[in-house]
């Protein structure tokens, strides 16, 4: 919680600074798009650390529980990087974050095994991938070069690449027969594992 407050004032004197930067303002439906991807970027934040808690807890995945915690950690950097762009940008915004605010999805809630958190984590990160899209087509329509860019290298690619990572996890399960499921993901689960560490401590410690 106190991260969640930080964050937000912090945000807001972002956007109160005037910072030399691109000479055209933002357009208010950009602005208002990018605020709806922040506040998307750091709500999948929240819900793939609670995808990490369930898994590295109730289930004792500590690859899978690492692999979330990283996703978690990109999604809130991607959420700071937006809101420094639209201070840049010199965005006009009456408030930062949308009003649906930050929440727990409910698939998420309900999730209690690995796959059905695999299915729960490309959920939330194709809701990501829509919003930026929506924002690309914006900027088009603002004529905003700027902003098209940004998103392609910063927003657009990064969720590309989490898409086919998770896309290539949820092809291992559906290949495997039943009776090697649990052997699947038991071989995956350290694969990741050797890949992120152990980084249930940075949630638990």
């Amino acid at each position: 919680m106190l991260k969640t407050i930080s964050f937000i004032v912090i945000s807001i004197v972002l956007l109160k600074l005037i910072v030399p930067s691109c000479s055209i303002k933002i357009s208010i439906n950009v602005a208002k798009c990018l605020s709806d991807l922040a506040t998307q970027e750091l709500t999948g934040s929240y819900n793939y650390l609670q995808l990490s808690s369930k898994l590295g807890t109730n289930n004792a995945y500590p690859g899978f529980a690492s692999l979330f915690t990283k996703l978690s950690d990109d999604d809130s950097s991607k959420a700071h990087d937006l809101v420094k762009f639209l201070a840049l940008r010199k965005a006009k915004l009456d408030r930062l974050i949308n009003v649906n605010g930050v929440s727990i999805r409910a698939g998420i809630k309900n999730t209690m095994d690995v796959v059905n958190a695999l299915s729960a984590a490309r959920n939330q990160n194709k809701e990501a991938w829509n919003i930026a899209v929506r924002c690309h087509q914006e900027a088009d329509n603002a004529k905003d070069a700027n902003v098209q860019d940004y998103l392609e290298s910063h927003v657009l690619d990064h969720h590309i690449e989490v898409e086919r990572l998770l896309e290539d996890f949820d092809n291992r399960f559906n290949e495997a027969q039943e009776f090697e499921l649990k052997l699947v993901i038991f071989m995956l689960d350290e694969e990741l594992l050797n890949t992120y560490g152990d980084r249930r401590k940075d949630i638990f410690s």
